[in-house]
């Protein structure tokens, strides 16, 4: 499988992060976007987050952020994880989302 069905997505989403989380005046530097595809035709979008020390984590995690998130990305699911450093999940593809979405 290939997730390059899924690029203009994920650049849609990676262009409209920064902004969404500048609303809720967060300001992280984003050192990167993964991109991939599980064998079930799900595609995630990874955003890692780089978060200035004078920042706590728990405000790029709360429920209330991330559902600010999912609802300014058109409902596109969007979970955290900060286990290895904070990012967030972003599926931007999978076989029972609409095509409004995708």
């Amino acid at each position: 499988m290939s997730a390059n069905r899924y690029l203009t997505a994920a650049r849609h989403v990676a262009r409209a992060i920064p902004g969404i989380l500048a609303q809720r005046g967060l300001s992280p530097f984003i050192s990167r976007f993964v991109l991939t595809e599980t064998e079930q035709g799900r595609a995630w979008l990874f955003v890692v987050l780089e978060v200035s020390p004078l920042q706590l984590l728990e405000d790029y995690a709360a429920q209330d952020v991330l559902d600010h998130l999912s609802a300014a990305l058109h409902g596109l699911p969007v979970v955290v994880s900060d286990s290895y450093g904070l990012r967030y999940a972003v599926l931007i593809g999978s076989p029972g989302l609409s095509n409004e979405a995708q």
